[in-house]
């Protein structure tokens, strides 16, 4: 993912209001989950640092209480995804 799209999804998932829940490291420290959330729909963000030190790839993954896994793209595929959720759980 080019780092304008992952900081054009990040400032959404900020806008939005979704809070930063947890962190932590995986792969002796070699990779980074951030978990967002609102309500009871979530997003983690996988940071795994490449060969340079100014690069990275980041993936975000969206998540819902029954189990829906899928990658996002773009923000148009997150707040589709969001709108779908809120459609079907609307608490």
């Amino acid at each position: 993912m080019t780092r304008n799209r992952a900081l054009t999804i990040k400032n959404w998932i900020k806008t939005m209001g979704f809070e930063l829940t947890k962190s932590h490291h995986l792969d002796h420290r070699k990779k980074k989950i951030k978990y967002y959330t609102l309500g009871n729909f979530g997003v983690y963000e996988e940071i795994t640092p490449t060969g340079s030190s100014a690069q990275k790839k980041q993936k975000f993954i969206s998540w819902t209480p029954w189990g829906d896994h899928f990658e996002v793209n773009s923000v148009r595929d997150l707040s589709q995804a969001y709108q779908n959720f809120v459609t079907y759980n609307p608490n």
